[in-house]
């Protein structure tokens, strides 16, 4: 099978559209099927992110493709570029004779720049996975943390409660009787004493990325052995505040700002996972270190205000991981991924090791399921 690693032209949209329609509705995600607006030119945006679509061909089938996003990025100390990959989709999943197309398509990525990562891709035991660690990639999972705002509500949706019929019934007796709410209040109580106030706290919510995003990185980069930089034009493209789900709240000690984050809201629909409940996402976090803990527990206050029945994050720092925990948060298996390359997974060991990698939800695939 001869495989050819090419971007996407309007060409080829076609050739894309007959891929997700043999894939159908049981896909993961499916390829652009028209071109997104023209970036400005590389020299343009040299600080900034780029995005490229890439497709693999077999002659003029389009057999797999994935998105480049081209980043800055502070690796080990020292600003530089990352190649985050995201959305890798292959016609193997649906038919074994393609399944040598994720391999054409991992050394296309393998022979580019060469502090790539990829985040996301669901359970370890997925073809992708599997293939990055056969070729010496570092993979771990980034942790997964939730929060309970209504807990009958959460009782009643949430699909793990429906496996089988005593599992339905636990809930059911567990929301009916309370026995549910006092377990769950009792599970993510913390002790006083590790409780951080919230006096002369203000919460603003954001309009603009401004100065203060700058200061606060600059404050916040050197605790990172890798992030993707999050200065206010780089958030400007992560996070364009004109999105109609996402919210990012700004933190402040008197008229300093000390934190921010940003959040998506999302009435599910029969979800396979959270029913029909209401779900805010804490998609990134930033903040001097001294306040992470300040930040995440009024960010759950400001939740929980919102209507919110559950929040959920992903987070790869330790620093969010144990302000989050101490807001009350609790762990849950994560399928969220991370993958790394040789070379990055080198800088990151040098820059202080992955319990200091700033990736969140909001840099890889895993807001498209959201």
């Amino acid at each position: 099978m001869r495989i050819h690693i090419v971007r996407l032209t309007e060409n080829l949209l076609p050739a894309t559209r007959a891929f997700n329609a043999r894939l159908g509705a049981n896909a993961p995600f499916r390829l652009p099927e028209r071109l997104p607006a023209k970036q400005p030119d590389t020299e343009v945006v040299s600080s900034g992110i780029t995005w490229t679509h890439y497709v693999a061909l077999e002659n003029s089938e389009v057999r797999g493709g994935f998105l480049l996003m081209d980043q800055p990025a502070w690796i080990n100390g020292t600003l530089d570029r990352a190649s985050n990959y995201q959305s890798v989709l292959s016609e193997g999943i649906r038919d074994r004779k393609y399944a040598s197309v994720s391999v054409h398509m991992l050394k296309h990525i393998e022979q580019g720049p060469p502090h790539a990562f990829i985040l996301g891709m669901g359970a370890a035991e997925n073809r992708l996975p599997r293939l990055l660690k056969a070729s010496g990639w570092t993979l771990r999972r980034v942790p997964f943390l939730f929060h309970v705002c209504n807990i009958r509500s959460f009782l009643r949706e949430m699909r793990v409660f429906r496996k089988n019929r005593y599992w339905r019934m636990a809930a059911g007796m567990a929301s009916i009787s309370g026995t549910g709410w006092i377990g769950i209040r009792l599970l993510q109580a913390r002790p006083v004493s590790s409780a951080v106030s919230l006096a002369g706290l203000k919460v603003d919510r954001v309009r603009a990325w401004e100065s203060w995003a700058d200061e606060l990185w600059s404050r916040y980069r050197n605790h990172c052995s890798f992030a993707v930089v999050r200065d206010r034009t780089t958030l400007d493209q992560l996070y364009p505040l004109s999105q109609e789900r996402l919210t990012v709240s700004l933190f402040s000690k008197g008229s300093s700002p000390i934190g921010w984050a940003a959040c998506q809201h999302t009435p599910m629909e029969n979800d396979q996972y959270f029913g029909n409940l209401r779900v805010a996402t804490v998609l990134d976090s930033v903040a001097a270190p001294e306040f992470a803990a300040l930040v995440a527990r009024s960010l759950t206050r400001v939740l929980h205000a919102s209507g919110a029945d559950l929040i959920i994050t992903n987070q790869g720092h330790s620093l969010w991981i144990r302000a989050f925990r101490r807001a009350g948060f609790l762990p849950a298996p994560s399928n969220y991924l991370l993958a790394t390359s040789k070379k990055l997974s080198s800088a990151i060991r040098s820059g202080g090791g992955e319990e200091r990698v700033h990736l969140t939800r909001g840099d890889g695939e895993g807001r498209i399921h959201l």
